[in-house]
């Protein structure tokens, strides 16, 4: 938690003033007032359970996981027997990626009050995204039950139909719950279910028919563009993503998709910022498990370029000095690592969610949430190995990139990364499904302008995705004076 010193109340009639107050203001979502005022409250000797759970709900709401963690923690220590602290921490946990953790929290909120229905819906949410698809159902038909007017309830329990594959189920409650008054924006979900049962045209159908009522709903937009982009319709999901960023100007991630589709013209040579985090923010808990779906090997094949590379640390004779991570992610370039490493192990990566999770590895001796380039350039540091794994899809021009990597690689260490493999005789493209690919002779030519030395350059299948191989190059490229 914070740091700074703050004076706290003495007067407890003061400190319940700072409580209702710090409420007051989470309700209005004027969340960093809310933590300046429950930070004052928290620091009074033995603060109540209430001033510690509103504060871990602040710093949560302010993306501050660790300490939210942190605060509830001594919440629940105060007050143990309090569902909706359980439920609180269960959500932060679920944040951070910790899934037994928030399931277990959750658990026990429901069983403090069985009647809860917010508890047993989160307690369902988690269930079902973990696999649990029976009981995930069972809890939400108990909340249906317990609120069978509620359009909400009876979508959440759709949704757990549709993430257990049973569509037919799933499209009669999506269907009901949309007929009722003031649910007809559940139509992006009763399309999404026809996606995933095939129904694709289906899908366009009720999806053209609702933006002709509803023409100024991004999310409508968005999910058109991409039924059409499954029907192998590029032009209409391009001007249906157009639509869908011009409807949310603020949105980086539509931007971004609009412009890899085609619908929008750019001079941006990367990803946004926003495009990056929105993505694994939302994909944190699940991230590890989705990519070994995929077939994701790039931690493997990187560890053996290393020992091939040095062969002291293949023998046991010698270990990797100081090491960038850049792009960690959840640290699973650091798991593989861990136990070569002679020096530091640095973590950066723009998702807060994902860190989280590789902090509780207890791998990495720092972690920072930057960008890659910005960590490059604001590090006066060198490093034995700068790493970037899967990192580079979201760049397009490698420039700037490589020569800021130059800087931090001490002479003889090396930039380790994957890339996509784009066309022969281009430099970089940006591809329909939002990622940057790279011509190997681009590559080659940026790293020698940087200062770098391509000393191995393995052209391989980075993972699978619809069943085809994504194909790439894995490179370890040493720094020469």
């Amino acid at each position: 938690m914070s740091t700074s010193v703050i004076a706290p109340p003495r007067d407890p009639a003061v400190l319940n003033r700072l409580i209702e107050r710090g409420r007051a203001m989470l309700s209005d979502r004027k969340t960093l007032d809310a933590i300046t005022l429950l930070e004052r409250a928290v620091a009074v000797p033995d603060a109540p359970a209430e001033a510690y759970g509103l504060f871990a709900e602040a710093l949560s709401e302010g993306g501050r996981e660790a300490e939210a963690l942190a605060a509830a923690d001594i919440a629940i220590a105060r007050k143990q027997a309090d569902g909706m602290l359980r439920l609180l921490r269960a959500r932060i946990r679920r944040n951070r990626g910790d899934v037994p953790g928030s399931m277990e929290d959750a658990a026990a909120a429901v069983m403090a009050d069985p009647s809860c229905a917010e508890a047993k819906s989160f307690l369902a949410t988690c269930l079902s995204e973990a696999g649990r698809h029976d009981e995930a159902i069972l809890l939400f038909h108990q909340v249906f039950a317990q609120r069978p007017a509620d359009a909400h309830a009876e979508a959440m329990l759709a949704m757990a139909f549709m993430r257990a594959g049973r569509h037919e189920a799933a499209e009669e409650l999506f269907a009901r719950a949309q007929s009722r008054q003031g649910a007809e924006r559940l139509v992006v979900l009763r399309a999404q279910n026809a996606i995933l049962d095939g129904r694709v045209e289906s899908a366009i159908a009720m999806l053209e028919a609702s933006v002709l009522q509803m023409p100024e709903e991004s999310a409508q937009w968005a999910m058109l563009a991409q039924a059409r982009q499954r029907q192998g319709q590029a032009e209409l999901a391009a001007e249906a993503y157009r639509r869908a960023a011009e409807l949310d100007p603020g949105n980086g991630y539509l931007a971004h998709l609009a412009t890899s589709a085609g619908g929008m013209t750019t001079d941006a040579d990367r990803a946004s910022d926003h495009y990056v985090t929105e993505v694994f923010d939302g994909f944190a808990a699940r991230f590890e498990g989705a990519l070994f779906a995929l077939g994701y090997r790039i931690p493997g094949v990187m560890l053996r370029m290393i020992e091939a590379h040095w062969p002291g640390i293949a023998n046991g004779s010698r270990k990797i000095g100081d090491v960038l991570d850049l792009g960690c992610g959840t640290g699973l370039i650091g798991v593989v690592l861990h136990d070569l490493l002679g020096g530091r192990l640095v973590g950066v990566d723009l998702s807060q969610r994902m860190l989280d999770v590789a902090r509780d590895k207890c791998i990495y001796t720092e972690l920072r949430r930057m960008d890659a380039l910005a960590a490059l350039e604001g590090d006066g540091t060198t490093y034995q190995a700068v790493i970037l794994a899967d990192v580079l899809c979201y760049f397009g021009a490698l420039d700037a990139l490589f020569r800021a990597a130059r800087q931090r690689v001490e002479v003889g260490g090396v930039l380790l990364f994957s890339i996509e493999a784009g066309e022969e005789g281009s430099r970089w493209t940006l591809s329909r499904n939002g990622r940057y690919q790279q011509s190997a002779e681009y590559v080659r030519a940026c790293l020698a302008a940087a200062g770098f030395l391509a000393a191995d350059f393995r052209d391989e299948v980075l993972r699978h995705e619809n069943g085809e191989p994504v194909r790439g190059y894995i490179v370890l490229a040493e720094a020469i004076s």
